[in-house]
């Protein structure tokens, strides 16, 4: 991993970030950061990578669930204040779907229409996705009448990624440890082949 050119946006992201730091940091290049031994940049250093760390693992990880046609909903509670940046990555690869992005307390949620990101920040998820439920007539359960196609292309697009033979475990629990699993929602079932949609639900 190397330092961004952007690092004082990572930066300021990480949960322990404050304006002195921030203040320190725009004296620096990102090549200083990289190989200065001083240790008030070491910890920058430290602290934009945990970020960039954290913010790959939730790109990764977060699984989506459909409200209806327009809305992908997925559980999110990280530790660094990445919430925006999170769900503006899933708004922008679904342009024109409306991404909600949270938890019991908070959401987030982003649209993406023709290059612009629009952008609101709500209650609790379950508040956030009653309302566009109701906004976009759903069924009761959330679900509409193109369910079923998206759960056939989700059963695809998965068949397509599973691959017994490159299961490793060990490497898994490195690079994923228990408190981003938590984070990200990952409530995976282990060793089986035939996950669908509902593999995925919201969890507290």
């Amino acid at each position: 991993m190397k330092i961004p050119d952007n690092f004082l946006y990572y930066l300021s992201l990480h949960e322990n970030c404050n304006e002195r730091l921030l203040a320190r940091a725009e004296n620096l290049t990102p090549e200083e950061v990289e190989v200065c031994i001083h240790p008030e940049v070491a910890r920058i250093k430290r602290m934009v990578y945990a970020v960039l760390g954290e913010a790959h693992r939730m790109k990764a990880f977060v699984r989506l669930q459909p409200l209806g046609a327009r809305v992908l909903y997925g559980f999110f509670k990280p530790r660094h204040k990445i919430e925006e940046h999170i769900c503006d990555h899933f708004a922008r690869r679904n342009a024109g779907i409306i991404v909600v992005l949270g938890n019991g307390s908070e959401s987030w949620i982003s649209l993406c229409l023709e290059g612009r990101v629009w952008r609101n920040h709500s209650g609790g998820m379950a508040e956030t996705l009653l309302k566009l439920k109701t906004a976009m007539h759903c069924n009761e359960d959330g679900s509409s009448e193109d369910r079923s196609n998206v759960e056939s292309l989700w059963q695809i697009y998965y068949d397509s990624q599973y691959c017994p033979e490159r299961k490793n475990p060990a490497a898994f629990y490195r690079y994923m440890p228990k408190r981003d699993q938590d984070s990200a929602g990952l409530w995976l079932v282990q060793n089986k082949k035939n996950v669908t949609l509902d593999n995925f639900s919201i969890g507290e």
